[in-house]
């Protein structure tokens, strides 16, 4: 047989053989990062990447045991050590399960602030809610209140320069935030100020995961948008104070010194903040998420709408019910953007291979980012469980250590289970699925 016949014969042989092999790992519920590999390792060398695939690949386990701690002492220094936030003890919480009643409430405590409002958020849309919050926020700046926002001029891109110059004309101070001069070509992009968080009187803040627009009140093309925000009056506004000055001098504003409330409630309910940003605290939250896993004894309860976690977070669920902890996912039936659907259903079925239960909320788009530890811990916040929030992204979380908090949003759990599909009637993808979400799973780090 002539040379030039072996030389074709070897490389269709190679390009089928490596085809093949890429195809079947990509459909594979591996992680990003080690499908990349296999895929490359499937390219240099087909015969011998298939061989240590099949040797090691598919009979490595999951993950291994996972270290079990006493206390929650670990997040509160994971914490402490990421942003700086310590415990505070005086706290007052009210959950707000809708934004209904979040915007009813946000919109009384704002038209009674006496001396500061302060007022951080990724999404200040151009609608009725936003315009009626504006109007009471120019009305508190005329009466002598002072008010400061930041904004993601991103997430906030259908803000009207009418809706600014009319604050600015009635004395509120605005700061955009990463306002990049070539957008979805540089690494600002990437990097959003995704909070929602409003202080008022250094007193009260509410925070979660709701933002000023109007489709998480008449739910928009999903239906009805299933979300959660919390109010929290007490000491804990201080440090949310101390974060959001930094936050307003990294965007250009004048560094003050904030209002110091003396405080007068009693209540003793144990909170504390989280937050991520550049520098040291890039990976609080991450963190955060890590230790409350860790620290589960019986139950973890995840809400979150986009499911793409890091690949030490997937290794922690996974591994948390391989070792007998109870561990349940809600997550949307249908994405609210097609892609990132996708990218989640692979490691929504590694996760239920592992043990997890899979819930998928039908009743409208399921919008929570909220985690219950036990029935002792709860965490609420904007972050999301997906690489954008817990690498890139400014967020805003709050723990708190109080059963009586924690068992009402477990009875919000399991109200929303009961409008999702069961672990039991989701259907097993085909071939052609499992690659298409194999596919997507790829582009998991940058979605």
């Amino acid at each position: 047989m002539p040379e030039s016949t072996n030389m074709t014969l070897y490389w269709v042989i190679y390009a089928i053989w490596s085809s093949i092999g890429i195809i079947w790992i990509i459909s594979r519920t591996l992680t990003p990062t080690a499908t990349w590999a296999w895929c490359g390792a499937m390219i240099i060398s087909p015969p011998l990447a298939t061989l240590l695939y099949y040797l090691t690949a598919e009979r490595v386990p999951t993950s291994a045991k996972a270290e079990r701690w006493p206390s929650y002492s670990r997040i509160q220094n994971a914490i402490a050590n990421g942003c700086g936030a310590k415990v505070t003890m005086r706290n007052r919480i009210t959950p707000l399960h809708n934004a209904s009643n979040t915007f009813a409430m946000l919109i009384k405590d704002l038209q009674q602030a006496k001396r500061e409002i302060n007022i951080e958020y990724y999404i200040l849309s151009n609608d009725k809610i936003t315009q009626t919050i504006f109007d009471i926020l120019c009305r508190r700046a005329r009466a002598g209140v002072r008010v400061r926002i930041i904004y993601d001029a991103i997430g906030s891109w259908r803000l009207k320069r009418q809706h600014l110059t009319k604050l600015f004309r009635s004395g509120v101070e605005i700061r955009p935030y990463g306002k990049p001069i070539f957008p979805y070509l540089t690494q600002a992009c990437h990097r959003r100020n995704h909070r929602k968080l409003v202080i008022i009187d250094a007193q009260t803040i509410y925070l979660g995961g709701i933002n000023v627009a109007s489709r998480y009140l008449d739910g928009g093309k999903q239906g009805f948008w299933r979300d959660e925000h919390i109010k929290i009056e007490g000491s804990v506004a201080q440090q949310a104070q101390d974060m959001f000055v930094t936050d307003w001098v990294k965007c250009g504003g004048r560094e003050f010194v904030p209002f110091q409330s003396v405080g007068n409630i009693r209540n003793i309910c144990p909170v504390q903040i989280a937050w991520a940003e550049e520098g040291k605290s890039r990976n609080t939250i991450k963190n955060l998420v890590m230790e409350a896993i860790a620290s589960a004894r019986h139950h973890i309860r995840i809400c979150t709408p986009y499911f793409l976690p890091t690949d030490d977070i997937l290794a922690a669920l996974c591994c948390a019910a391989q070792a007998g902890i109870n561990v349940e996912l809600l997550v949307p039936l249908t994405a609210d953007v097609r892609l990132t659907g996708a990218a989640s259903e692979s490691f929504i079925r590694h996760c239920a291979r592992q043990g997890v239960k899979i819930y998928r909320y039908r009743n409208g788009f399921m919008h929570s980012k909220a985690i219950t530890i036990d029935d002792a811990t709860t965490i609420i916040g904007s972050a999301n469980l997906d690489y954008r929030s817990l690498r890139y992204n400014m967020e805003l979380s709050a723990v708190i250590y109080n059963r009586a908090i924690t068992t009402n949003y477990i009875s919000r759990f399991y109200a929303d289970v009961a409008l999702s599909e069961s672990p039991n009637t989701q259907p097993t993808p085909n071939l052609w699925q499992q690659f298409k979400y194999g596919l997507a799973k790829l582009l998991a780090p940058i979605l």
